[in-house]
């Protein structure tokens, strides 16, 4: 719902930029200023529609009037920003503007339509969905062969010192090394540990609920029940798993969500934020102990902040048309805010096509059309060559992802800290 009120607010923002009610013609005076209309659908004089309605299937008409304009903008603006956008962002900057939707407009409605497709996603809640033993199990063996080698490279660094290097220096580095994949090979173990242990809690539930099916209640009823301390679990130490770490003294529950993990992490000190000052770190704490609460406002920061992509990526692409004549920074800004509108529908697809199941094989080969719409893009609406295209479209790309850092890292940074 919430999603759905942000998409209509932004449609009634595009609405509010975009012209609407076309107005009928009309004799007699304005009634805003009062001049002649003469028969006129709008007045000469302030531009007032020549009889505006008072009905409210009027106002919805206006809204969905100058929202989409079926008869127009819509269907030319649309069909542009998809496949020609180099004419579409030419054509606008140089004057071409009744026609199609602004700049602005278009950015808003598809940057709201991108958070309400996202908004359909859901997020996995049990925590075994994120985790899996084979795959730590792995990661483990690696960090384990890393340790090893680290402990001989520090063993010949101790017996065959480069005589060109610093004494000690490399017997320091080396040192270091061993350190940082021990370090990790300790927090793998504690990883595969939990893992483990959720597992076999898991397959003591499932014995238990078979032993207490009705197929299992004609045997139960003749043969002594075995205590429950007695019953044989399957043990990490039974698959080659060292089990020595839980969380707060008890095993995981197999239905152990996501949530309650990054909660016990943080009461245990496991979660460590620098932001800078201690007051900030310590309320994105708080807010992190409440993992639902921290995920609903990192999401309202990027719906609020989304209009900062467009004047973060102005710097960027004004870099790369500095020796280039009669090109503004209001060219760059439409340019940023039709591509970023492209984005955001691509992007909107891409979650949308996900839930088709015959069609969720086509969402990796869409996100492929978006670099080659960025070299259409910036060649059209700067009229490029080829090359010229090419080149400012490897750059591009960089920059977008940069500012896609910068992004995300600000709105990480407010929802946190409010």
């Amino acid at each position: 719902m919430e999603a759905a009120g942000a998409l209509a607010t932004a449609g009634a923002v595009a609405a509010a930029i975009e012209t609407g009610d076309p107005g009928k013609p009309a004799e007699g005076g304005c009634l805003n200023c009062g001049a002649e209309l003469g028969g006129a659908r709008y007045c000469g004089n302030c531009g007032q529609s020549a009889r505006p309605h008072r009905t409210l299937g009027g106002l919805v008409g206006e809204f969905l009037a100058s929202l989409w304009n079926f008869d127009t903008k819509a269907w030319r603006t649309l069909p542009l920003l998809l496949f020609r956008p180099g004419t579409l962002t030419r054509s606008y900057v140089y004057g071409k503007r009744v026609r199609y939707i602004s700049p602005l407009a278009a950015f808003l409605l598809s940057i709201f339509l991108m958070f309400f497709a996202f908004s359909t996603v859901e997020i996995p809640q049990n925590a075994r969905d994120r985790t899996d033993i084979a795959a730590t199990a792995e990661d483990l063996a690696e960090a384990r062969e890393e340790v090893a080698q680290a402990r001989a490279e520090l063993e010949r660094a101790r017996t065959n010192p480069d005589p060109d290097q610093p004494a000690g220096l490399e017997v320091r580095l080396a040192e270091g090394a061993v350190r940082i994949a021990e370090d990790q090979v300790d927090r793998l173990e504690r990883q595969l540990a939990r893992e483990a242990e959720r597992q076999a809690a898991g397959e003591a539930a499932r014995e238990e609920s078979e032993t207490q099916s009705p197929d299992a209640a004609a045997p139960a009823a003749t043969t002594p029940a075995t205590p429950a301390a007695e019953t044989p679990t399957p043990s990490a130490e039974d698959e080659g798993v060292n089990v020595g770490v839980s969380i707060n003294g008890q095993p995981v529950s197999e239905d152990s969500t996501w949530q309650e993990e990054l909660r016990e992490a943080v009461d245990r000190g496991d979660v460590e934020v620098n932001m800078g000052h201690p007051a900030l770190n310590a309320r994105a704490l708080e807010t992190l102990r409440n993992p639902d609460l921290a995920l609903s406002r990192i999401q309202e920061a990027a719906s609020k902040f989304s209009f900062l992509l467009a004047p973060l990526s102005l710097p960027f692409i004004a870099l790369l048309f500095l020796w280039k004549r009669g090109v503004t920074l209001y060219d760059h800004m439409a340019y940023a805010l039709y591509g970023l509108a492209f984005a955001a529908l691509l992007f909107s697809g891409v979650v949308l096509l996900g839930k088709i199941p015959f069609l969720n094989w086509a969402t990796g080969w869409l996100l492929l059309t978006l670099p080659v719409h960025m070299y259409f893009h910036i060649g059209g609406a700067y009229a490029l060559g080829w090359f010229s295209a090419l080149w400012r479209t490897f750059f591009m790309l960089i920059f977008a992802v940069i500012v896609a850092s910068i992004f995300f890292t600000m709105v990480i940074i407010l929802g946190l800290v409010g």
